[in-house]
């Protein structure tokens, strides 16, 4: 990826799972909406399944959530196979329905 800023990177390290089958996959659900992690969680989305992008959870992001998310959008979209960091987009490849 794309060199990001010190906050984003530590953000969006926190929406990896770390443990279990599915470690070094996004996180299922979003993390708590006060917290940067939060905005690079959405920021990735909007990249690999826009479908879980919350719309009101991105006008109510402060301008730092916003800066966040902006970044790690613009560093997945230029990452190949980022896709598969979300276990849904794959399953539903898998299906033949994405």
């Amino acid at each position: 990826m794309q060199d990001l800023s010190v906050k984003a990177s530590e953000a969006l390290k926190a929406c990896f799972v770390t443990i279990g089958k599915n470690k070094g996959t996004l996180k299922k659900n979003a993390p708590p909406s006060n917290t940067l992690a939060y905005a690079a969680w959405q920021g990735a989305m909007m990249s690999i399944n826009p479908f879980k992008v919350s719309i009101f959870g991105s006008i109510m992001m402060t301008e730092e959530q916003r800066e966040i998310m902006q970044l790690v959008t613009q560093a997945f979209d230029m990452t190949k196979g980022a896709k598969a960091f979300d276990r849904d987009r794959c399953a539903l490849e898998r299906l033949g329905v994405w």
